[in-house]
């Protein structure tokens, strides 16, 4: 919830520092887990010990968990806010009981379906509680003050139709991370025997982070431009003569190692609709410290979607656990 903070900071100055962020967190990360992969060789010194789970396994799960973390950065040029961004990606709890039906042989109680439905509609109430800005609504959801108000000029169309997009590239996000996570699961079931999944949980954020420097080659004049910006930011203070915005960088940097790591560790031990449970609490209580610290607009619809995810939520809680992992398909059989 602290990197919140720190990357609103930054997105607030720069709209388009949404790759600069991916990939300085990547690279932080990265360096970070190096030292945990070395190991002492008689005849070569020091040098990276052997994967234990097979190539490929980690090409798919790297692939997946890429994709979804660059394209998640990037709907921030799409007119999308850092409240609504983090609050509609606190439903993929509905992709994950979509595709563990559809694909992965998952199977829900009717009780959980209910949450799931509940969940789902507070994050829609809180989407159209942040759309409602674009159609001249001084206090979303009132009645337009006049009549001029409620007339969207054709800039207001054009910034619509960018935070359409950045609204239909969040829910395919969604689809992705909610596939990734039953994907995990299948992978640890089957290297059970490779290793504790703790273990195997760090070799997993360690390739990942390794392949998730390939993308960035597309984009590098994108992350040029942006770090060049950051670099003539004003300092904090002027004591600290360091530019503002790359101070924000680092401490987003260090929250979110902390972060990336337990979630790792979070989705090796537990099952997807669990992890996607606890990680839509985190994600809306960081919509919270978010209005709470810059002001960001909260209406009537934010507070009827803050009681229906929570609500939502603590219903789940309080039904069975879902079934096992060890009950899911192979999605090689399922596709």
């Amino acid at each position: 919830m602290s990197a919140i903070i720190a990357m609103e900071y930054v997105l607030k100055e720069d709209t388009k520092s949404g790759n600069l962020l991916t990939l300085t967190e990547f690279a932080f990360v990265m360096v970070q887990s190096i030292p945990g992969r070395l190991e002492s060789k008689a005849t070569s010194g020091i040098g990276f010990r052997p994967l234990c789970m097979p190539l490929m396994s980690h090409l798919k799960h790297a692939a997946l968990w890429v994709s979804m973390s660059v394209l998640a950065n990037y709907v921030f040029q799409f007119n999308i806010s850092v409240p609504i961004h983090t609050l509609f990606r606190s439903c993929n709890v509905i992709a994950s009981v979509f595709l563990g039906w559809l694909m992965f042989g998952q199977r829900y109680s009717k009780k959980q379906l209910a949450c799931v439905f509940v969940i789902t509609f507070g994050i829609f109430l809180g989407s159209i509680g942040d759309a409602k800005k674009f159609f001249g609504c001084t206090d979303c959801g009132g009645r337009p003050g006049n009549a001029t108000a409620a007339v969207a000029t054709a800039e207001d169309d054009s910034a619509f139709l960018r935070w359409s997009f950045g609204i239909a590239l969040l829910v395919f996000v969604q689809m992705l991370q909610g596939f990734l996570g039953h994907t995990q699961a299948y992978l640890y079931k089957q290297h059970a025997d490779c290793g504790p999944r703790g273990a195997l949980a760090e070799e997993f954020l360690f390739t990942s982070h390794v392949v998730s420097w390939l993308p960035f080659l597309f984009l590098w004049e994108d992350i040029v431009t942006a770090s060049r910006s950051a670099m003539t930011s004003p300092p904090l203070h002027p004591m600290l003569p360091i530019p503002g915005r790359i101070v924000w960088l680092c401490i987003n940097n260090l929250c979110q190692l902390v972060c990336i790591k337990g979630v790792f560790r979070l989705s090796a031990n537990y099952s997807p609709l669990t992890v996607n449970i606890t990680l839509s609490v985190r994600k809306f209580l960081s919509v919270m410290v978010s209005i709470a610290w810059f002001g960001n607009p909260w209406t009537h619809l934010h507070s009827m979607a803050t009681v229906a995810i929570f609500g939502g939520v603590f219903g789940y809680s309080q039904c069975a656990a879902p079934p096992p992992i060890e009950n899911a398909k192979d999605p090689k059989k399922s596709q």
